[in-house]
């Protein structure tokens, strides 16, 4: 895959072929480790049910921080084709067991401009298919915001997102699904449109 550090050119139309781009070199190791020390100081790690971090830049620096990589903003500008501003941070701790998400467009709960949003995730650890790594649909960000329907799911747990597999977008059948795995500190970006989802953590 094309870096946008070596040829950003040749990144950016590829992002726009398939709906996500996986950069690496983003992070320094010495970030990684802060940011996973700064995680064991919130409440969900402390009591040992690892629920997620939800805007965890409101309340320590070091996230704020982490929000604000120049690196990750400046590849946010050339996707979004202009400033940008950061609107949420997450947290996984992603346990052994930890149940994966359904397939959704993150744009489903934001309705912004498609091409004027985006999302990017770092893996803080090497990430396998068997530790629920992201599940991307090819091209899927082409699609419009998709239908929406309830699905029953009796696969709960509180090291996960509430709402990760109560719903689901009806995809068109013809896209091909890909395991994203990531090496430690590569970021991946997803299209606002992207359909996603990902593996619980076997």
């Amino acid at each position: 895959m094309p870096s946008f550090a070596s040829d950003p050119e040749a990144a950016l139309k590829n992002y726009w072929k398939l709906g996500y781009h996986i950069e690496t070199g983003i992070w320094e190791e010495e970030q990684l480790d802060e940011i996973i020390q700064a995680s064991q100081d919130f409440p969900s790690f402390k009591d040992g049910t690892y629920a997620p971090l939800m805007q965890p830049h409101r309340s320590d620096s070091v996230f704020l921080a982490a929000l604000r990589n120049p690196n990750i903003v400046k590849i946010m500008e050339q996707l979004c084709s202009g400033q940008v501003s950061g609107l949420q941070s997450e947290f996984f701790y992603g346990k052994p067991g930890t149940p994966g998400f359904t397939e959704h467009q993150d744009n489903s709960f934001l309705e912004a401009k498609p091409d004027s949003f985006a999302s990017a995730w770092t893996a803080m650890q090497d990430v396998t298919a068997d530790m629920g790594a992201l599940v991307g649909y090819l091209g899927s960000h082409r699609e419009p915001v998709l239908p929406i329907v309830k699905v029953e799911s009796h696969d709960q747990s509180l090291s996960q997102d509430p709402n990760a597999n109560h719903e689901e977008v009806v995809l068109p059948s013809d896209y091909e699904s890909l395991p994203l795995t990531m090496p430690r500190g590569s970021v991946l970006f997803i299209h606002s449109h992207f359909v996603h989802s990902s593996g619980g953590n076997t």
